[in-house]
C-alpha cells in the first residue's frame, strides 16, 4: 500500500510518498496550489504532475495500490472542493493505480501532523492564518478566508501589513518612530522608506511579499521596541482569542487534555510561541505544542486513519524520519 500526501498552499507545496512497510520513500516540493493564489486549473496540473512524477520516481505501476491524501489551502467549502475533484479525478484517469483520492482541510492535516489522528486544535499561522479544531466527528474553525477578508489576524501577511502601516504613520509623523523603519530601509536595500514603495505595489505574488516583512516585527520587539510589541500582542491576542473560540465550541464538556498545536512559519518565533502559551494558561486543559512533522505527513495520516490504523500504529508506522527533495 502506497500513500501519496500532498499540501497544498498559497506559497508552496509538498508531496511525500509513503510505503506502508518501507517508510518515506520520496518528497518533493512544487508551486502553490491554493486555487484562490493560482487558479483552479492550474491548481489541478500542479498536483497532477507532482502525482506523475512520484509514480515515474518509484516505477509504480498498475499492480499497486495507490492511495492519494489531499490537504488544498483555499477549498474548505464544499462546492470548491468538489469542483477541484472533478478537475482532478479526469487527470488522472490515465493512472489505474490511483485506488482512492482523499480530500481534507488543510488544518486538520496540520493537526494531524501532531496527533497522529487524535483530536485537539491547531492554529496555523503562516502567509495567511487559520485555527481548526477536530472533536470525534465534528470540526470547527476560524479565520482563513483569505488576506482581503479582515487580513488574517496573526499570519505573516497580517504582521508585514502593520509593520508597513506604523513605519509609513512614523514617516508622515502621526505615529511614534519605531526601530522597524531602520529594519526595513537596510533590509530591503532601499535608500529610504519613500523608496520601498514601488516595491511593496510591485505586482505578482504581493501577499507573499507583504508577509515577509513579518521577520521586522519579532527582530524590533526583540530589541525593545514599543510599537513593535504592541503589533506582536495584538497578533497573540487574535490567535488566543480564536482557539478559545474553537474550544468553547467543541471541548467545552470534556476534561481531558487537549492538543494546542502551532504550526506554520510564525510559530517558528520562540517569542510568539511562549506568549501564546502563557495566554492559553487560562484553559488548563489546553496543552500547546508545536508540529512535529511537516504538515504533509498529517495527509498521509488521514490516509492510514481512514483506513482503521490506531493512533500508535500510527506513530509507528510514520516514525520520526523524513526524507528531502528528489
Amino acid at each position: 500500500m502506497y500513500i501519496l500526501g500532498i499540501d497544498g498552499g498559497g506559497t508552496k507545496t509538498k508531496a511525500t510518498l509513503f510505503h506502508i512497510e518501507k517508510g518515506i520513500l520520496w518528497s518533493k516540493e512544487s508551486a502553490a496550489t491554493n486555487p484562490h493564489s493560482t487558479s483552479f486549473f492550474q491548481s489541478v496540473m500542479t498536483v497532477t504532475e507532482m502525482v506523475e512524477q512520484a509514480c515515474h520516481a518509484h516505477d509504480l505501476r498498475e499492480d499497486v495500490d495507490l492511495y492519494i491524501g489531499l490537504g488544498i489551502a483555499g477549498i474548505g467549502r464544499t462546492a470548491e472542493k468538489n469542483k477541484w475533484l472533478s478537475l482532478f479525478k479526469e487527470q488522472m484517469l490515465h493512472l489505474p493505480m490511483i485506488k482512492d483520492i482523499h480530500i481534507e482541510n488543510d488544518g486538520k492535516i496540520a493537526l494531524y501532523s501532531r496527533t497522529y489522528g487524535g483530536d485537539g486544535i491547531v492554529s496555523i499561522c503562516g502567509t495567511g492564518a487559520l485555527t481548526y479544531g477536530v472533536f470525534k466527528e465534528q470540526t470547527a474553525r476560524v479565520g482563513g478566508w483569505g488576506h482581503l477578508i479582515g487580513s488574517d489576524p496573526g499570519s505573516g501577511y497580517h504582521l508585514g501589513a502593520q509593520v508597513l502601516k506604523a513605519v509609513f504613520d512614523a514617516e508622515d509623523g502621526v505615529g511614534p518612530t519605531t526601530y522597524m523603519t531602520e529594519l526595513m530601509v537596510k533590509g530591503e536595500s532601499v535608500p529610504s522608506l519613500q523608496a520601498l514603495i514601488p516595491v511593496v505595489y510591485e505586482k505578482g505574488s504581493e501577499k507573499q511579499r507583504i508577509a515577509t516583512y513579518a521577520r521586522y516585527v519579532f527582530r524590533a520587539e526583540e530589541a525593545g521596541d514599543i510599537v513593535a510589541k504592541q503589533i506582536v500582542q495584538n497578533a497573540v491576542h487574535s490567535i488566543v482569542e480564536n482557539g478559545f473560540h474553537v474550544y468553547q465550541t467543541l471541548f467545552r464538556e470534556t476534561e481531558k487534555a487537549i492538543p494546542f498545536v502551532l504550526a506554520g512559519g510564525i510559530f517558528r518565533n520562540d517569542v510568539m510561541v511562549r506568549k501564546v502559551r502563557k495566554s492559553l494558561q487560562q484553559v488548563p486543559q489546553l496543552q500547546v505544542t508545536r508540529v512535529e512533522h511537516d504538515p504533509v505527513i498529517g495527509s498521509i495520516i488521514t490516509i492510514l486513519h481512514q483506513h482503521g490504523y490506531q493512533i500508535e500504529k500510527i506513530k509507528r508506522l510514520v516514525g520520526h524520519s523524513e526524507v528531502g527533495e528528489s
